[in-house]
């Protein structure tokens, strides 16, 4: 599978690609450990908001959840090894990341780093598939 193509600036169009990560995220394969909570890779988008003191420094929302995501998914990720995103377990935890990038999406609609990390985070969750052998739904993967 494969992501749409980084020029979809529509709205709608976009839309469709939050809803494929929102699909992803909740089908997870079971092959995953799930961890919801504190035992959680990824338990700081249970109760996300913007560190103040990166804010501070960067003096930019967006540069901010950039740096966050980056200190959960890892610094190097996008840039070393296949630079794709780790989706390393399922649960709530993961699926929080949806209404975060969604939120983010619909208060900057045309930020490009933005619309990289969700369509990384798709690649991530393919990934997932792609290596456990679980076929993702056609009608998810038409958009």
């Amino acid at each position: 599978m494969s992501v749409a193509p980084a020029g979809n600036n529509s709205q709608n169009g976009f839309a469709s690609v939050l809803t494929r990560l929102d699909w992803l995220l909740a089908n997870l394969p079971t092959q995953l450990p799930r961890k919801d909570g504190a035992e959680s890779r990824y338990q700081a988008f249970l109760s996300f908001g913007l560190d103040p003191d990166i804010l501070e420094k960067t003096g930019d929302e967006m540069a901010t959840l950039g740096e966050q995501l980056e200190g959960v998914f890892g610094w190097k990720t996008r840039t070393s090894g296949d630079g794709v995103i780790p989706i390393l377990e399922r649960g709530n935890a993961i699926r929080k990341l949806h209404p975060i990038l969604k939120q983010y999406h619909e208060k900057y609609p045309n930020n490009n780093v933005l619309k990289k990390w969700i369509h990384d985070v798709i690649k991530g969750a393919e990934k997932v598939y792609n290596t456990h052998n679980v076929p993702v739904c056609s009608v998810v993967a038409m958009y």
